[in-house]
């Protein structure tokens, strides 16, 4: 069919409409269509018969579980990892990636490809560029795999930046240790591992604090006290972290879980005994299904996230857990969580049916497997520990 190029966008639509009316009406007369085809062309439709009684999905509920993928952002020139460079405070600095983290960032997205094959309904990060360009190469990869993989969302937020480190920033971290910058080493292990500790605010008239403004305050919604003097992981989750789960990451896994029930639905065959359309119900499995979010971020970002999602104010052993955690630069991680009635996030285990309390935890020194009773290990896994499939 040879279209001119002449024709606007509007009679464009109209001869795609009736092209479209016209197959479905061979489609209904055909005998020997298939009903999943013609659902299909069915849900393009915009309108639908007052007689079609296909069950409508039901809203996302407590029960509905969604997934995780966590991953730190590769190496950067500031972490240490490459040889010439020292382990430095980095923070809000916008640091670039170095060739080791280059090579982590294209092994990490590889692996996410290989091991999650369910698709990616959305991928979030900050702003700075070293999780920017970890993010993107991590999109790729999916993309490359199979375009059904690849996220159909791709958000970029202030409020998964790393922890501001405030006065600390651009400092080598053994220095300050050593007393170098004239700061006690208990102090300093608190600022870096302490759910609670405020690093040494900067200045307003500090030189970094104006260029940090002048870099960041368009990207912070116009307004200079979103971008931080220094931040305890506690300030992160509670003013950037928790607003950004509950405005930003939740809602739109809660889409991808609604499209995903709807589409079950329509495409859901009777079962034996069932008259389509009389007594069809959207299985449990249906109902639960969950969105999945890749999340690449920071150390201490991520560390935050997981201590909303499991509460860690309000258990003290889970707490400490949070505080001695220690993420790597480029290895991913997978964790699920629901949201609870009143309004607050749980963390579930990857095995969790019924939404029944899982018993296994993961050690993250190590990455292994092991079982011990519920409330020793927060119930995040090193992405490995899912079965490969082909």
């Amino acid at each position: 069919l040879k279209i001119p190029m002449s024709f606007s966008s509007s009679a464009l639509i109209v001869i795609f409409t009736r092209m479209l009316l016209l197959i479905l009406s061979l489609l209904t007369n055909s005998r020997n269509h298939s009903n999943t085809t013609l659902l299909f062309v069915h849900s393009l439709s915009t309108s639908s018969p007052s007689h079609d009684t296909t069950p409508s999905p039901p809203p996302p509920s407590s029960s509905t579980i969604h997934t995780l993928l966590l991953c730190r952002h590769g190496d950067s020139i500031w972490n240490g990892g490459s040889p010439g460079s020292q382990e430095t405070f980095t923070g809000w600095t916008d640091v670039p990636l170095s060739s080791k983290g280059i090579i982590e960032a294209k092994t990490t997205a590889r692996e996410l490809a290989s091991s999650y094959s369910d698709g990616i309904d959305a991928c979030f990060t900050s702003i700075l560029g070293r999780a920017r360009e970890t993010a993107h190469y991590c999109c790729w990869a999916f993309a490359e795999k199979s375009y059904w993989m690849e996220p159909r969302k791709y958000v970029s937020d202030y409020r998964l930046n790393e922890r501001h480190y405030g006065a600390l920033q651009g400092y080598v971290k053994d220095q300050v240790e050593k007393g170098l910058y004239g700061h006690d080493v208990r102090l300093v292990q608190a600022w870096r591992r302490s759910w609670y500790a405020v690093p040494p605010l900067l200045e307003e008239e500090d030189p970094r604090r104006m260029e940090e403004i002048k870099k960041y305050i368009h990207s912070c919604g116009g307004i200079q006290e979103n971008v931080p003097r220094g931040e305890s992981l506690e300030m992160v989750a509670r003013d950037r972290i928790r607003p950004f789960l509950d405005s930003v990451l939740h809602p739109t896994l809660n889409e991808a879980a609604e499209a995903k029930r709807a589409k079950a639905a329509t495409m859901r065959t009777p079962n034996v005994g069932e008259v389509k359309g009389e007594g069809m119900r959207v299985t449990n499995e249906e109902t639960n299904m969950g969105g999945c979010g890749l999340v690449v971020a920071h150390a201490n970002s991520l560390r935050a996230l997981i201590g909303v999602l499991c509460q860690v104010e309000k258990d003290e052993i889970a707490l400490k857990q949070l505080e001695a955690m220690k993420i790597q630069t480029g290895v991913p991680l997978i964790m699920r969580y629901r949201q609870l009635q009143d309004g607050t996030y749980k963390a579930c285990s990857l095995t969790e049916m019924n939404y029944e309390e899982s018993t296994t935890r993961v050690d993250i020194t190590n990455g292994r497997m092991e079982s011990s009773r519920a409330g020793q290990g927060l119930p995040v896994w090193p992405l490995s520990v899912l079965p490969k499939r082909n």
